[in-house]
This record gives C-alpha cells, structure tokens and sequence, in this order.
C-alpha cells in the first residue's frame, strides 16, 4: 500500500481513537455535576500516568527497534508479556496502596485502567507494524460498543460513572482476549530474550523518567488546580483540554505513525527522514492551525456547548489552551527528531528542566492567578522545552539541524 494511503488511514485511527474519547468526555460531563466530572478527571490523568510509565519500558523502545530487526516474532512476543507483566505488577501495587484509603470503587478503577492501558498497546504495536486496517477496525468496534453503552445508560436514567467504567472493562476485556488469538504470543524459540531485554532496559531507563517527568512538567499545574482550586477547576480545565480532542489526532499521529517511519528512514539516510518529517510537519499546519483560530475566537461558544451554562465562565481557559497547543504543535517535530537519533538523555533532560520550572513556580503562580497561572506555567513550559531541543540538535550535530531548518 501506498505511503499516502496509510498515512490517511493512520489519520483515520487516530481521529476515532480521539473523538472517541472527546465524545465520552462530554457525554459524561453533561450528565454528571461538575465536582464529580472533577474526580472523574483525577482518575483519568493517573491512568495515562500509567499509560506512559509502562509505554516507556515496553511500547516506546519497541516503535525504533522493531522496523529495525528482520526476524520479529520472537520480539512481538516478548513485548507482549512485557506488557502484562507490568500491567500486572502495578494494578497489584495499587491495590495493595488503597488500603491506606479505602476508596470503594477501587476494582472498577483498576479493571477499567488495566484495560485502558492494554488497549493503548495493542493499538501502537499494531500502528509500528504497519496493521493501520486491524487498528482501524479495533477502534471502531471499541467506539460502536462504547457509544452503545453510553446511550443504553443515558436513555434508561441508570447513568453513572462506575457503571459506564464497568462496561469499558467488559469491552476491554474482549480486546484483551482477542490480542492472544491475533499475536498467538507462546514461543516455540525464545532466542534473542537477552537482547531485547537489554534493550528494553537501557533504552527504558531514559523513557521511563522521561515519562514521568513529562507527565508531572505537563500535568502538575492540572493536578495543582485540583488542589488549589477544588474540583470544579480541575474539571474546567480538563473538559477545555478535551475539546482540542480533534488536534491531538495529529499529535498522536506523529508519535504512533510518523515517529517509526522517521526512525526507519533516518537508519537508512538521515536527510531522507529529516525530509520526511519536514513534509508531514508543513501539511499538517494547514489543518491544525486553523482550527486552533476558530477555537480561540469562538471559545464560549464551544465551551458553553460542550458543558452547559456551569463551565461558562471558564472560556478563558479555551483561549489560552489554543495558543499553548501552537507552541505544543511547534515543538513535535523536534521530539520526533531527538527520538529518531535516540538522544533519549536530551530528550529526558528537556522533560525534567521545564519539570523543575514547574516545581518551583508552580505555587507562586497558581496561589496568585489561579486558572490564569495554570495556563501561563504551561505556556512557558513548552516554551522552554522548544529552546532545549533546538540547543540540543543544534550542539550534536550542525548539519543536521541545518538541514532541519533550511527550506
């Protein structure tokens, strides 16, 4: 299959996968109060903690090595188990913690998390291996039982967070059990365990506290809101960010697709991945930064559409999201370059200075300007992020960032 087809195809997963969840988060926020949409989001945001500290070890060093290896049953095999491995380890882990809190619902959370997660896997490992109609076919039938679910619950008055949590388990489950058929992950040959697992582990180490260091420099300022400003803040706010739900198809698609294929290119010929990336970069712009103009002057509106009359005086926070997601759509190809050259300690290093920013500044601004500070730490994170990686790739190599740059 053609280049451009996939990538229209790889478009096409990803926007489901997102307007699946830009969907589930409105139709829960306007059917629930707002302090409960709060907590909701709470637990929302520790899941893709989750998400991205497991990736780190299992999902992230498979999207450069795979495309790399000729014989990759073995690897897919040991990925997978890796994967449930630490699925298994850290819903253990949690489970035992909730003792010292008692939440009641801790089982659904930790089902629905646990599928969550698997799911996110399978459909990166099926994006790596250029399976772009399995991925796009797994999401539709996530999305079509998802939405059935919603309206069953909604249209019969029974609607409530735990049950709708409880129904994506059952969903996610099914998803689970279907990855075994389609992997077939028990190994007749388990040459090659040793160095994969060494891979795994070296290349990790640098992801995993990137990951949680990006995930903290991204989502301390949210997480702060929460406790500065209550629930109703923190729900404010992540309703705000899901309606950028149809940008982050594009900046996904940069991480699942175009990332491995830059990757693959750049082992062959740097200025050929580097032209690559270029050439996405420029087209994409002509859809996302349009619809960031729209987002920014009718942000009320949208906002008001979204949640009902309760979140109106929060559209502020819309427009200030849209001039961060410029600086955020600014700042992927240069991630993706750093990743593709496996500078994994720089792109660490970056996660972890706009996270010291963070830790530093974050009551100041926030116990001084409330949801405006929230916005202005996230602005100026990304803008140092984006003054990192550029000093990085300009130091490591010159003509490299030369040939980044020119046009």
């Amino acid at each position: 299959m053609k280049i451009p087809n996939t990538k229209y195809l790889v478009l096409a997963d990803q926007a489901l996968f997102s307007g699946l969840s830009f969907v589930t988060t409105i139709w829960i926020a306007r059917n629930v109060d707002a302090v409960s949409f709060g907590i909701y989001s709470a637990w929302v945001l520790a899941i893709y903690l989750f998400v991205s500290a497991i990736g780190a070890w299992v999902i992230q060093p498979f999207q450069i090595r795979y495309n790399k290896l000729e014989h990759t049953k073995e690897y897919l095999t040991f990925v997978f188990w890796g994967q449930f491995t630490m699925m298994v380890v850290a819903a253990g882990l949690i489970f035992l913690f909730n003792y010292l809190f008692d939440y009641q619902e801790i089982g659904t959370i930790i089902c629905y998390g646990a599928g969550f997660v698997f799911y996110d896997y399978f459909r990166k490992t099926l994006l790596v291996m250029n399976r772009i109609w399995t991925a796009l076919v797994l999401n539709i039938f996530t999305a079509v039982l998802t939405l059935v679910g919603l309206a069953y619950l909604t249209w019969n008055h029974t609607f409530s967070i735990e049950k709708f949590l409880k129904f994506s388990s059952v969903i996610y489950f099914s998803i689970f059990m279907y990855s075994l058929i389609y992997f077939k992950p028990f190994p007749k040959n388990i040459s090659g365990i040793g160095s994969h697992f060494s891979y795994h582990m070296r290349q990790g180490k640098w992801f995993f506290m990137t990951a949680i260091s990006q995930w903290w420099a991204g989502n301390l300022f949210v997480v702060a809101s929460g406790i500065y400003l209550g629930p109703k803040a923190l729900g404010a706010l992540r309703l705000a960010q899901s309606l950028f739900g149809i940008l982050n198809v594009i900046l996904q698609t940069f991480e699942n697709y175009v990332l491995p294929q830059t990757a693959s290119r750049i082992h062959t010929s740097i200025p050929d991945g580097i032209n690559y990336l270029k050439n996405l970069s420029v087209k994409a712009a002509w859809i996302f930064l349009p619809l960031l103009l729209v987002t920014f002057f009718f942000a009320k509106d949208i906002l008001v559409l979204a949640g009902e009359n309760q979140y109106a005086e929060f559209y502020f926070v819309v427009q200030g999201l849209s001039l961060l997601y410029v600086l955020i759509y600014l700042s992927q190809p240069l991630r993706c370059l750093i990743r593709s050259l496996e500078f994994n300690e720089a792109f660490f290093k970056g996660y972890l200075i706009t996270l010291a920013f963070a830790l530093i500044f974050s009551h100041l601004i926030l116990s001084n300007f409330g949801l405006y500070g929230v916005l202005t730490g996230l602005i100026i994170s990304q803008v140092i992020l984006i003054a990192y990686w550029s000093l990085i790739l300009h130091s490591k190599n010159k003509q490299i960032w030369k040939s980044f740059i020119s046009y």
